[in-house]
């Protein structure tokens, strides 16, 4: 939910505040208005024949915080579309690699090569011989003891 709703929404509540406060110190406010202004009269000119009356209206009524409201909704669609379609086309890919991961036969363990012992493991007979000694480095060494 998180990365569908919360994130774009922070994102477009940060683009708000850039645009009214920090945006205006870098371009004239009659500036920022008259971009939005342009940007929307494109679109509407761009899907429809003739400007509806709604869009007329929100370009005579532009101020700063209109246009900066604006700008924050746009961006905060813009990103939610984004990370759905991000989220549907990863969900395609997960599913079509495990698709391809259950056609897989599984193989089948291999035994492995016999161990190579020393003889005198294999020539002693059960219950004589070496019992527990000289498998370790630790019992070959003749080192001080801890019981010295």
């Amino acid at each position: 939910m998180f990365r569908l709703l919360i994130g774009p929404v922070i994102i477009g509540a940060l683009v708000v505040l850039f645009t009214y406060f920090i945006l205006p110190l870098i371009i004239s406010e009659p500036g920022v208005v008259s971009i939005v202004a342009e940007l929307t009269l494109k679109l509407s000119t761009s899907f429809f024949e003739t400007l509806p009356p709604i869009v007329g209206d929100y370009i005579a009524n532009l101020n700063l915080l209109v246009a900066a409201i604006t700008v924050g909704i746009l961006v905060t669609v813009v990103i939610q579309l984004l990370v759905l379609i991000w989220g549907i086309f990863s969900f395609m890919v997960k599913s079509i690699v495990s698709l391809f991961q259950r056609d897989k036969k599984e193989e089948e363990p291999q035994d492995l090569s016999p161990i190579d012992m020393d003889s005198s493991f294999k020539a002693s007979s059960i219950g004589k011989g070496v019992v527990g000694r000289g498998l370790d480095s630790i019992d070959r060494d003749s080192g001080p003891s801890m019981d010295d």
